[in-house]
């Protein structure tokens, strides 16, 4: 058997203690008191069999062991033995007593931090970048050309170059991606509402006996340019076909562009609370003589309640514009990005000075919405 050493640490490594044959045999023999062997710890001799020195205070393990040592010879032999091989002497035990060190088991071993990831490379990114502006830079220019909105697309613009100066090329490329859907989104927006205008100055010009084969030869080209991935030939398509209805129906085009002008004015005033109860009468008229066919007083009446609306703009205006100035400089102040904010509320103050009011309108109702989400 084996006398281990119970320790707390790996300084001890303990093997054969070498015990003589005759207390070897005296404890095989089961009698304990004449089993006799010294502490591996401090080295007292103890007598019988006991849990810890006395001296020390070591305390000990008693175990099988798998070979042991001939206590005539000291020959290494297998526990199971009953004499040994070498010296020839019998007994009738295979046990040795052997102290060992009981190592401590050893502290779990930490489980290993999670691999850090590598920086994503932005490579084809960078790659990307100048390759989406490119696409997007004609996208703006022809929107421009036929005045279609684009705010959204350009506030996406601003937001792409202030990710590019912090180095965010992923940011800035989601950003211009973006960007390039929004003002497709609003051509393709123009494009649907020409070609619905135009179908429905065919039928027109068919209530006032007018041939509308030019109309319909527009829509087809509309249609044709538009499929082919020719946006600038689609919208030179459609204002053909608006020039050439134009000649057929009248005033009707003009009366109804008035109407929805003032339709559109009236939403953006009732954002800002403006009274508007004459020129949604004067709206009513409007319509009510477009469908009686009396496109004349349409417009007379489109026009009628513009005026009675811009009465009160440049006041409103102005109390606006200083409005949208507190709650910049109050966000600038609290260290949020006011770029986008800036911009917009220079572009209003600019409308508002060449007497756009409804443009103006709509780049505060823009500049309250980029605020929100700041």
């Amino acid at each position: 058997m084996r006398i281990n050493p119970r320790m707390d640490d790996d300084s001890y490594l303990f093997t054969n203690l070498g015990l003589s044959f005759k207390l070897w045999s005296g404890f095989l023999a089961g009698d304990d008191e004449a089993f006799e062997f010294d502490c591996p710890e401090c080295g007292q001799h103890i007598k019988g069999v006991v849990p810890k020195c006395p001296k020390c205070g070591v305390e000990f393990v008693i175990e099988d062991a798998e070979e042991i040592e001939c206590p005539n010879c000291s020959t290494i032999i297998p526990s199971s033995s009953t004499s040994c091989p070498k010296c020839g002497v019998e007994f009738e035990f295979e046990e040795v007593v052997v102290a060992e060190e009981v190592r401590e088991a050893p502290p779990p071993v930490p489980a290993p931090a999670p691999a850090v990831q590598p920086k994503p490379d932005d490579s084809e990114l960078r790659k990307q970048f100048p390759e989406l502006v490119a696409e997007v830079k004609p996208l703006l220019a022809l929107a421009k050309e036929y005045d279609i909105d684009t705010s959204e697309g350009r506030r996406l613009i601003d937001k792409a170059v202030r990710a590019g100066k912090g180095n965010d090329v992923t940011a800035a490329v989601g950003y211009v991606k973006e960007c390039r859907k929004s003002i497709r989104g609003a051509i393709d927006t123009r494009l649907d509402t020409d070609v619905e205008h135009l179908e429905e100055l065919v039928q027109v010009a068919k209530s006032m006996n007018s041939n509308p084969s030019e109309i319909n030869e527009a829509i087809k080209a509309v249609k044709g340019k538009r499929a082919s991935g020719d946006l600038h030939g689609a919208l030179e398509e459609a204002l053909k076909g608006k020039k050439q209805a134009e000649k057929l129906t009248g005033k009707y085009i003009e009366a109804h562009e008035l109407t929805d002008e003032l339709e559109s004015l009236i939403v953006s005033c009732e954002r800002f609370y403006v009274d508007v109860k004459e020129a949604k009468k004067l709206l009513a008229e409007a319509k009510d003589a477009g469908e009686h066919g009396d496109w004349s007083m349409m417009g007379i009446l489109a026009r009628k309640g513009r005026e009675e609306i811009m009465k009160g703009l440049p006041e409103l205006m102005n109390g606006e514009l200083k409005k949208a100035k507190s709650v910049l400089l109050e966000a600038k102040a609290e260290g949020k990005d006011v770029s986008t904010l800036v911009k917009l509320l220079k572009e209003a103050g600019t409308a508002a000075k060449q007497e756009k009011y409804d443009e103006a309108l709509g780049r505060l109702i823009d500049f309250k919405a980029e605020a929100k989400h700041l």
